[in-house]
């Protein structure tokens, strides 16, 4: 979200997935929600234009925006009559209790895992240098720089990266961090791949030091703070390759995903169970302890690091909640009625997963069953699709949504993002849009791993979502290789007993079938016996 506050006002804006969440949780507080129509549109700005009188000044932490986002402001409020000023942070000497930086150590990531070694990763990254005729090349997305480098952290919530900048030069690159989050053997390893380790704070005084070499950013990440200290005349402004080099899995990663898979649903497997059991007894467990529980399953399996996100578990009404996040003292008593929203995933050494199923509890109306149904078919059309190369997500987005629109209903989301190896949960270029301006709308190539999880969500009464992860891929059809297609990689049964039986066409039903039969021989091999009736009878065919 983006908060504004002016002499009169303050105002939250935020998109349709926080909608509920907002309202809940600035009820009674002077902050009032705005609802942005469009989830990456800077729509607060035209607000700003049409509130402020001109000559007003607009205060903003250039640490905190990137360079294209600057521009935008600057262009659009000096058309306005407006100026934007850089303030710095305002909340430094209001937020008093404000937590430091995390002193969590910086690791290695096996290259038995990774699958490319540090040096090569930052070969490929000289060869674009060269293209672009930089001398060097500064990267400030954390994922990036935790992938060049085959390091991870711990200094952002569920996601295994940490607080740095990098400069990758000619002859060697130079990593802006905390040197005591570094121990002496990683920091030798490091040298010995000409990667020098200096304080963090020394960025400013080395892009100062450039005069005379030109230097590669990409505008839409570096903030803009930094880039007024670059050397002018010799910037070359591009969108980063590391990004487009880390969302293409190579060969040792795909093989750690699909394992991966395997180990994640019986993770859930054992929480959904253990639910069941609650309910024989008639214990309601909440919303809380079974998000409890898909952790406390998860850390049994191996190379687990933690989630990768908070779980979504959403009972009912609170399944509307698209990014509903239970809390121990609030959350609703999952009962045996209506339906359950389970939206999970861990971090593994040896991947990154998430997962969404929608489950029956319980009596349920006819009206939801068509819900689901409709969200299912979508959800397989998408899994089903085959696709000429240079496809963008936007083109395919349509697939998912067909069935509810029939149906006069919709879902105010994108339809799948990109997913990192241990990594971030969340990971561009590509994905699946509405709009060929949102983030996430590139085209599909080759070995990119992403989520398919379309929904349908119904404020005061409930929440459907299906998600699987799929990977692209060769379709097996097409001999001259200009077409792709999908290889649904999650491995979970998906409830069939809230189907609509004659609103799945032949093709939709066999594919669910199919998935059934994979799912059911990848798994019960890891089964006990008891393990093993569930998991056939859940995939059971139709």
């Amino acid at each position: 979200g983006t908060a504004i506050i002016t002499a009169n006002h303050a105002g939250l804006w935020t998109d349709s997935r926080y909608y509920l969440q907002a309202e809940q949780e600035l009820s009674g507080t002077e902050f009032e929600l705005h609802k942005l129509m469009v989830q990456t549109q800077a729509e607060y700005v035209d607000w700003i234009c049409k509130k402020l009188r001109k000559g007003s000044v607009i205060a903003c932490d250039f640490w905190c925006y990137s360079i294209t986002q600057i521009a935008h402001f600057k262009k659009t409020f000096e058309a306005a009559g407006l100026l934007l000023k850089d303030s710095g942070d305002l909340l430094l000497s209001i937020w008093l209790e404000r937590p430091p930086l995390s002193l969590s150590p910086i690791y290695e990531h096996d290259i038995k895992y990774a699958g490319v070694s540090r040096s090569q990763k930052i070969k490929l990254v000289r060869d674009e240098m060269k293209k672009q005729k930089a001398d060097w090349f500064l990267v400030s997305a954390l994922d990036e720089i935790a992938h060049v480098l085959n390091l991870r952290g711990s200094d952002v919530h569920c996601n295994p990266v940490f607080v740095a900048y990098l400069c990758i030069g000619k002859a060697e690159s130079i990593l802006f961090t905390n040197p005591k989050k570094i121990s002496k053997e990683l920091l030798s390893t490091l040298e010995k791949n000409k990667v020098i380790v200096r304080s963090y704070d020394k960025i400013s005084v080395f892009l100062k030091s450039i005069k005379d070499e030109f230097i590669w950013i990409d505008p839409s990440t570096l903030n803009a703070k930094l880039s007024i200290l670059l050397p002018q005349g010799k910037i070359l402004s591009a969108t980063s390759c590391i990004m487009q080099h880390k969302a293409i899995k190579n060969s040792t990663e795909i093989k750690h995903i699909r394992r991966v898979m395997e180990k994640d649903a019986i993770a859930i497997m054992n929480s959904i169970m253990w639910l069941e059991e609650q309910h024989t007894i008639n214990n309601y467990p909440t919303e809380f302890q079974l998000a409890e529980k898909l952790i406390h399953f998860r850390s049994k399996q191996r190379n687990y690091v933690n989630e990768s996100f908070n779980a979504i578990v959403g009972y009912n009404s609170n399944g509307a909640i698209i990014h509903y996040r239970p809390e121990e003292k609030s959350s609703a008593k999952i009962r045996k009625s209506g339906i359950l929203l389970i939206d999970s995933g861990g971090q593994y050494l040896d991947g990154t997963t998430d997962i969404t199923r929608t489950i029956k509890l319980g009596a349920v109306k006819l009206e939801i069953k068509r819900h689901y149904t409709a969200v299912l078919m979508g959800h397989i059309a998408l899994a089903r699709a085959v696709f000429p190369r240079g496809t963008k997500g936007v083109q395919l987005d349509v697939l998912a949504r067909q069935f509810l629109w029939k149906e006069g209903l919709n879902y105010n989301h994108g339809t799948g993002h990109g997913v990192g190896f241990f990594m971030n949960v969340h990971e561009p270029p590509q994905g699946f849009v509405t709009a060929y301006n949102q983030r996430g709308s590139s085209e599909f190539v080759e070995h990119m791993l992403t989520s398919n999880e379309p929904g349908y969500y119904e404020e005061g009464s409930h929440g459907i979502r299906i998600e699987n992860l799929v990977l692209s891929t060769l379709d097996k059809a097409s001999t001259d290789g200009t077409y792709l297609a999908f290889e649904t990689v999650t491995l979970f049964p998906i409830d069939t007993s809230l189907i609509v039986s004659n609103m799945m066409d032949r093709e939709s039903i066999q594919w669910l079938n199919q998935y059934h039969q994979e799912v059911y021989r990848r798994l019960s091999r890891y089964c006990n016996p008891n393990q093993n009736k569930w998991l056939k009878e859940k995939c059971k065919a139709i």
